[in-house]
């Protein structure tokens, strides 16, 4: 059983042993502050209630409704205790202050009340002790709310031991003094642990400016960290929370980004080692913050070292068609691969590439087999439909030059798009898969060209595929 669970209980069994004691004394004596003793630990079984409830809440694991976690339950109990103890001696020191001044006050038997208070005393001093060690050990505010709860208890069984003993010589008088100024201390040690509840619940943060800036500039210092752009701290309970949202550097590599990871959490460990912290890290590139076109460069070379096939990529093109988002790239591949070897690494690159870029509604990867530099990216196309009857003549063009080139199996999608005052064209090509793509490369180029000689009015912009024809099931087959 958990810990805190468990003291929890032990200290309801304390507390029902000390209820029957008191309701005993009560019965004995007639005392007035022996009553008001009794009915606070009578209150107490409530309390305990409350403690229990909210440590089984608190160490309840995070679920659909709480998604991080319960452990506020904890502090929401010592609210709740702190609260019902003020306003329950509050009602003690106005009933005292009544029975002093009318007089109602009567003690008899205070011997046997002397002998039932005592061991009240011994249990609950011994006990509330263990409850307040505890409660600090395990950052518990609702065990040491219990704890201060019984040691007051135990002090106010001296203060009405005392008051016994005046009655054994005829001073009753001193019964309800005694039992405003018990109650005005338990007051403020309530109130105390009320506030570090609030504290708890309104997610204060612990941590001083200077110490804030300090790690802000440890971290700035890290290598491959460009820039801190937000650190926030907050503090419930024993958990202590790190957000942390980072501008690095382009293109690092994952271990760089695990090590800045690492570095942190360190840190984090070495700087609140009172707490068990909770790091929330967030890193994001420089070129986040420029334009589609380089935020998509910087995510295609960090894919691109899980495909050592891949060389390199040029001409990087953005088109929106329909408020969709289409990316269009070219591929450098190893030349000596076949093409239905290019197409697979090709295709796992797109289905990888949209997994992490999902404003992407269609990648479209061409092929080559020749390492060539980068051309300057450019920004969106905003593409248009081309009229069905135009779309017809274009196909039937297009298809009659495929036709006339034997390496040519056949094609597929083929789409024609306005772009402002230029048109773009798109097909996929099927060869044999078994050709290399250098090949295959070289007979693309001789299509554009051929394609470019039809002088199709405003066209700018040739989009070739080739794909193996093998286990092709649409499209047009030679």
């Amino acid at each position: 059983m958990e810990d805190k669970i468990k003291f929890g209980f032990y200290a309801l069994v304390i507390i029902i042993l000390q209820s029957i004691l008191k309701i005993a004394g009560v019965l004995l004596t007639g005392s007035l502050s022996f009553l008001s003793e009794t009915v606070d630990t009578l209150t107490d079984i409530l309390f305990v209630s409350i403690l229990l409830y909210s440590l089984y809440r608190s160490k309840k694991p995070p679920d659909y409704d709480h998604m991080y976690g319960h452990f506020k339950f904890d502090p929401i109990g010592a609210l709740v205790q702190g609260i019902i103890l003020m306003s329950l001696y509050v009602f003690l020191i106005i009933n005292a202050f009544q029975s002093f001044i009318e007089r109602t006050y009567n003690v008899i038997n205070a011997d046997f009340g002397i002998i039932i208070l005592i061991i009240s005393f011994s249990i609950n001093f011994v006990f509330s002790r263990l409850l307040i060690s505890q409660g600090k050990k395990k950052a518990s505010l609702v065990l040491q709310l219990q704890g201060i709860n019984l040691f007051q208890d135990s002090m106010r069984v001296i203060i009405v031991i005392i008051s016994l003993i005046f009655a054994l010589f005829g001073i009753i008088f001193l019964d309800p003094i005694f039992s405003i100024i018990l109650s005005i201390w338990i007051i403020y040690g309530a109130f105390k642990i009320t506030k570090e509840g609030i504290k708890d619940l309104s997610d204060i943060n612990p941590v001083s400016m200077v110490l804030i800036e300090e790690i802000r500039t440890k971290i700035f210092n890290l290598e491959h960290v460009n820039g801190v752009h937000e650190l926030k701290i907050r503090a419930s309970g024993r958990y202590l929370y790190l957000n942390i949202y980072l501008a690095v550097e382009d293109h690092i590599s994952i271990v760089h980004a695990y090590e800045i990871t690492k570095s942190i959490r360190s840190m984090a460990k070495k700087y609140f080692s009172t707490y068990e912290v909770e790091c929330i890290i967030e890193m994001n590139p420089l070129g986040s913050e420029r334009s589609e076109g380089e935020k998509l460069i910087n995510l295609i070379h960090s894919i691109l070292s899980g495909y050592p096939e891949i060389i390199d990529f040029k001409d990087l093109n953005l088109f929106t068609y329909e408020e969709k988002t289409f990316l269009s790239v070219i591929i450098i591949l190893d030349e000596t691969l076949s093409l239905k070897e290019a197409h697979k690494v090709s295709s796992n690159f797109e289905l990888k590439l949209k997994t992490q870029a999902l404003n992407l509604s269609r990648i479209i990867t061409h092929i080559e087999g020749q390492s060539l530099t980068h051309s300057t990216p450019i920004e969106f196309i905003k593409c248009e439909t081309t009229a069905q009857e135009k779309l017809k003549e274009i196909t039937r063009l297009i298809e009659g030059v495929l036709r006339a080139h034997r390496q040519v199996r056949g094609y597929h999608a083929l789409e024609f798009w306005s772009a402002g005052n230029h048109c773009i064209l798109e097909i996929h090509v099927f060869f044999n898969g078994s050709r290399n793509i250098s090949e295959v490369h070289k007979y693309i180029t001789e299509l554009e060209h051929e394609i470019l000689m039809l002088k199709i009015e405003d066209l700018e912009e040739i989009i070739l595929h080739s794909e193996p024809i093998e286990d092709q099931d649409e499209g047009i087959i030679f």
